[in-house]
């Protein structure tokens, strides 16, 4: 048995506890925590060997354990098993000892049964079909689970054939957000044989078992393994003023492949702070690491508290480079920051990595970290659901990881292969001047599973209310709000994710547009581009202010920084955006127009079409805006009545974004 493998399965017990054993889960967490604390400081197969029997003494706690571990990458149920017969009084399949793998007799998987359906009794929606049955209708991730002896199930547009595994992420498992235990080897000057996760690994693993009448493992206890707990719903408190961060990662500026170094991560003193201002109330920040080529044997995701002890605290993570076939490749640690699942910021380090010890000291300057400053203090509603989109490192290569205020989400990135750049796969797309179920396919294939796992097993949490989406994403040319859902959250509207859900969409990576975006914007002064003679009607009806399309006048209008700003024409709205905008104001174009540049100079959200679709729902959407409805929920509403006009306009804000009016309409 594989000491790493046991320890990090025994973190995942230990933060399961009180939902294994409820009031008794402190007896073992009091015996099993000096142990977790010891690895580094004793031989790990000693140390190994003092938990499984110790977790062997609590029935609820050893099944659980047994079922991680049979999850893992390598280590089959027959290794698994024979552990079974450390436990006083089980055996597999007798009574009491259970499968020892955590499933339902028979090896079965969960399927939803509707994506609206209220879960029963406070359970998550979930249901059981034998991993070799015929695909159905609904949406089933049974081509998650290992194969104990049945056929897995590939994803839909994989290209897999049944029996095959899924394609292996190249990032090692993570069983706890605590930072890793220190690892007393020294780096081994070979190149590590990768270690691939098990086709279940991070994405799936057992509930524990329990009564029949109990409930049955979720979706997302198969999604995220021993991740598995739901969130406190308590918002997170507010830091006092003048305690301002940035990202902070400390990591060599060269790396040889096969070697393993430290790097650091956590947070620094923001631009002119000097490092002794604290925050008013204990923060927890939860940092997720993305880093291509490197394997990360401890985890990649720690979770560290800033508090008046500890005010920009830090943690350290061990990455091996892997091995590569150029001779110099040139990596990147990409960096997510986020409170109680909202992303609250983002870092980015370049990083050198040689194919031999020889090539060393060709780097010496470390570039600086780059990305958006840290910013707790605006925490305020997440979205339900957050994907995090970030660039590989060849092009076309997308790195998707999760966000949510209901569960903890794995650690683990999904890659996404567009086959070329996202720039020219997202104007193949958009070119199309139309949407049409062939364009929502083509995008949904490119969404990885993972994603919708974690967006059904959330729907089933807050029914019967509709969930809501964030994208926050490095490349801003796909627009993944067209993906087709092979099961709709409502059957009568149109299958693309922007008509079924709330979506909003947000820059990621560089110093602006800050994060997390923005839930209220004022709207009481709006100024609209416009060349006719006659009024529009935001003019009649809202007292809005026309500005000619001449630049002049519309960069004298800019500057008065009125709350929005309505763009009738194309070529004036292109033309101011060299300039800054005054007062954050929300912008709406007519036709296309380039929003992330309106993001970046400083918008507070921005409203624009994929392709020419016309400017008829503008009168309608400020209607209900002014009414206290969300920008993104007045669009997918919209885009369910009239698709073919509405599916072409895509929101880029936070989803909850609402439009805050004191002055009464004039009309």
């Amino acid at each position: 048995m594989n000491p790493v493998a046991v320890m990090r399965a025994a973190r995942g017990v230990r933060d399961e506890l009180d939902s294994l054993m409820g009031g008794a889960s402190g007896e073992l967490r009091d015996r099993l925590d000096p142990l977790l604390a010891e690895a580094g400081s004793r031989p790990s197969d000693q140390l190994a060997d003092a938990v499984i029997r110790l977790v062997a003494e609590y029935g609820p706690a050893w099944d659980r354990l047994t079922a991680l571990l049979s999850l893992e990458r390598g280590v089959t149920p027959e290794q698994v098993i024979p552990l079974l017969s450390r436990r006083p009084g089980a055996e597999p399949g007798s009574p009491g000892g259970g499968s020892g793998l955590g499933f339902p007799p028979g090896g079965a998987g969960p399927t939803p049964s509707s994506w609206g359906a209220a879960p029963p009794n406070g359970t998550d929606p979930s249901g059981w079909e034998p991993i070799d049955a015929p695909a159905t209708g609904a949406y089933t991730p049974a081509w998650l689970l290992p194969d104990m002896g049945g056929q897995r199930r590939p994803a839909p547009g994989s290209g897999q054939t049944p029996g095959e595994d899924p394609p292996p992420f190249p990032e090692a498992p993570r069983t706890t957000p605590e930072p890793p235990p220190p690892t007393p080897q020294a780096p081994s000057p070979q190149v590590p044989a990768p270690q691939p996760p098990a086709a279940a690994s991070s994405t799936a693993a057992a509930a524990a078992p329990g009564p029949a009448e109990s409930r049955s493992p979720s979706v997302l206890d198969r999604l995220t393994g021993a991740f598995r707990r739901r969130r406190k719903e308590t918002q997170p408190p507010a830091p006092g003023p003048g305690w301002e961060v940035i990202p902070l990662i400390e990591a060599p500026a060269e790396v040889v492949a096969g070697w393993g170094s430290e790097v650091t991560v956590g947070v620094a003193p923001g631009q002119g702070q000097d490092g002794t201002a604290t925050p008013r109330e204990p923060i927890d920040l939860d940092i997720q690491i993305v880093a291509e080529g490197f394997d990360a044997p401890g985890g990649r995701r720690v979770r560290l508290r800033a508090d008046e002890t500890s005010p920009y605290p830090r943690a350290v993570v061990d990455l091996v480079a892997l091995a590569q076939e150029e001779p110099e490749a040139a990596r990147q640690i990409q960096v997510t920051y986020s409170v109680g699942g909202q992303v609250v910021g983002f870092g980015l380090r370049a990083v050198t990595v040689h194919g031999s010890p020889g090539a060393l000291g060709g780097h010496e300057a470390l570039e600086p970290v780059s990305g958006t400053r840290i910013r707790p203090a605006l925490v305020g509603e997440p979205a339900d659901v957050t994907a995090i989109i970030v660039h590989g490192d060849r092009p076309g290569l997308l790195w998707w990881t999760y966000q949510s205020p209901h569960f903890v989400t794995p650690d683990q990135a999904e890659p996404c292969d567009l086959g070329t750049r996202a720039s020219e796969f997202g104007r193949q797309l958009t070119d199309r001047g139309r949407l049409s179920e062939e364009l929502g396919r083509e995008v949904g294939s490119r969404v990885p599973w993972g994603f919708w796992e974690l967006l059904y097993a959330v729907a089933g949490r807050v029914a019967p209310r509709r969930p809501n989406v964030l994208i926050l994403s490095q490349e801003p040319h796909v627009p993944w709000e067209l993906a087709v859902l092979e099961q709709p959250y409502d059957p009568s509207l149109p299958p693309y994710l922007g008509c079924q859900l709330a979506t909003g969409r947000w820059p990621l990576g560089g110093r602006r547009p800050e994060l997390p975006p923005p839930v209220h914007a004022r709207a009481d002064r709006v100024a609209v581009v416009y060349g006719e003679a006659q009024a529009h009607p935001l003019v009649t009806e809202y007292g809005a202010t026309q500005v000619s399309p001449a630049l002049g006048d519309v960069l004298g209008a800019l500057r008065q920084g009125p709350d929005i700003v309505h763009f009738t024409d194309g070529g004036s709205a292109s033309e101011a955006l060299d300039y800054e905008l005054a007062g954050a104001p929300f912008v709406f174009l007519e036709e296309p127009g380039d929003a992330q540049a309106f993001l970046l100079a400083g918008a507070s959200g921005v409203v624009a079409p994929l392709w020419p679709a016309g400017g008829g729902l503008a009168p309608e959407f400020y209607r209900r805006c002014f009414a206290g409805e969300p920008p993104a929920e007045v669009l997918r509403s919209m885009r369910g009545q009239a698709p073919d006009s509405a599916g072409a306009y895509r929101f880029h804000g936070h989803p909850s974004l609402t439009l805050r009016r004191t002055a009464p309409p004039t009309g």
